[in-house]
C-alpha cells in the first residue's frame, strides 16, 4: 500500500477564554514520502502541572497499522474539521489537524485550516466518526 506523507495532530485541550487554551495532550503522526513507518510522537501535561512533558516518540510500521490509517484518513477527508482556537465542534476539547501535501496541492484547504468559515455543525454520524479518529490516534500513539 502506497499512503502519500501526511501529518496527524490530535490536541486535547483547545479551549480557552481570555488566555490562549493550554494543551493537556498532543499526539502527532508522522509519514514522510517514501518512508514505511509513521512516526508517533506524544506529549501529556499531567493534572495540576503547567506544561507539557517532554515528547516520547516511536515509530509504528505502516504495514502493520495501514486499515487503521486508512480508516482514519477517510474518516478526517469525511468531517467538519475541529481546530484549535476554534468553537469546539465536537464539545470534547480535543481538535485534529490533517495535513497533507495532496490537499495543498489541489487547491483546496487542508484539514483544520479554514478556521470554521461556513462549517456546518457535525451530525450525530459526525461525532461518532470524530470519536473513531481519536480513538485511532491515541491506539496508535499507545
Amino acid at each position: 500500500m502506497s499512503v502519500a506523507a501526511f501529518t496527524i495532530t490530535l490536541q486535547k485541550g483547545i479551549t480557552g477564554g481570555f488566555a490562549p487554551p493550554t494543551p493537556n495532550a498532543l499526539y502527532r503522526l508522522v509519514k514522510e514520502a517514501e518512508s514505511s513507518t509513521i512516526t508517533v510522537v506524544s506529549q501529556v501535561r499531567p493534572l495540576g502541572t503547567p506544561s507539557l512533558q517532554d515528547a516520547v516518540i516511536k515509530s509504528i510500521s505502516l504495514d502493520d497499522h495501514s486499515a487503521e490509517i486508512e480508516e482514519l484518513q477517510g474518516i478526517l477527508t469525511a468531517i467538519p474539521p475541529q481546530y484549535p482556537g476554534a468553537a469546539d465542534l465536537y464539545g470534547l476539547d480535543i481538535s485534529i489537524i490533517y495535513d497533507t501535501k495532496e490537499f495543498v496541492a489541489s487547491g483546496a484547504s487542508q484539514y483544520g485550516s479554514a478556521a470554521g468559515l461556513g462549517v456546518a455543525p457535525p451530525t450525530e454520524e459526525e461525532k461518532a466518526k470524530f470519536q473513531r479518529a481519536i480513538d485511532i490516534i491515541k491506539g496508535l500513539a499507545a
